[in-house]
């Protein structure tokens, strides 16, 4: 939820990505699929350990950043 992009609009999605749900976790492989307005899903290509509703993730192309929001 809350998704923010960083270019001011959301790009064309799904969208493959590399992901990171903590400070100090590293980039992984994902994809991003809107599911409503408001609402997008984050799958990633393999199961990460310790998602916790109420943490952030982050999205990047490359080096470039492009949003992040809270996991609910």
């Amino acid at each position: 939820k809350n998704v923010n992009w960083q270019a001011g609009k959301e790009p064309k999605l799904p969208l493959k990505v590399k992901a990171k749900i903590r400070y100090r976790h590293q980039l992984a492989s994902a994809t991003i699929y809107k599911l409503s307005t408001t609402c997008y899903k984050l799958t990633f290509d393999r199961p990460q350990r310790a998602i916790t509703p109420g943490q952030s993730a982050v999205f990047y192309r490359g080096e470039e950043l492009l949003g992040g929001g809270i996991i609910i």
